[in-house]
């Protein structure tokens, strides 16, 4: 099975990523690692934190940078449950470590 890791920088591309997550999610070992201001969608209650869950639960490898959750004023909210909280940048090299392949979503 194929192993991609997708990061995600704004909030913008969050629609691209969960069709992205749809269609690949079962096919491919799946992570999205989610920094800077993308990560602040990902704790309001609606459509996309519910996707993302539900995706969690079916194999999906949700990770936030928790360095941009601090920068945003997240550091005591909430994450989506399953969701991982580390520094971005050192989950997307661990994953390209692991022999993930590299893809940013813009």
């Amino acid at each position: 099975m194929d192993k991609w890791v997708l990061q995600v920088m704004t909030p913008q591309e969050w629609e691209h990523v969960m069709i992205m997550t749809s269609q690949n999610l079962g096919h491919v070992d799946l992570k999205v690692v989610a920094l800077g201001m993308a990560v602040v969608p990902l704790f309001a209650p609606g459509k996309l934190r519910r996707a993302m869950e539900e995706a969690i639960t079916k194999g999906l490898s949700l990770e936030i940078c928790s360095v941009s959750m601090g920068v945003a004023g997240l550091e005591n909210a909430e994450p989506p449950k399953g969701a991982v909280l580390q520094p971005g940048l050192k989950a997307v090299a661990a994953a390209r470590a692991a022999g993930y392949t590299y893809f940013v979503v813009a």
